[in-house]
């Protein structure tokens, strides 16, 4: 995962559960730059007992500003526009 030309951490991917990718998280130091923006979003959709839709919103905003990229290590095309959450050393995404 990328932040312009800055790498974050390291997705490898451990299953998929359409539409869902599970994956290890190996993040970078520079990870903690974006950890609360991502914590957030994470929380905020995690809440199904008082969903507040204008809190995940607002999250969301937060993380589309950070121009968030997938880069594949090995080739192929980079992927711009996903929702990802990450918790500790484990990430989903979807593209």
């Amino acid at each position: 995962m990328m932040r312009g030309e800055t790498h974050l951490g390291t997705l490898t991917l451990d299953y998929i559960d359409q539409p869902w990718f599970y994956c290890h998280f190996d993040a970078t130091p520079e990870w903690e730059a974006v950890r609360p923006t991502l914590d957030a979003w994470t929380e905020a959709t995690l809440a199904r007992n008082d969903p507040d839709e204008l809190r995940i919103a607002r999250a969301w905003q937060a993380v589309d500003a950070l121009k968030l990229t997938l880069v594949p290590i090995h080739g192929g095309e980079r992927v711009d526009e996903f929702l990802i959450h990450v918790e500790d050393d484990e990430a989903r995404f979807r593209y």
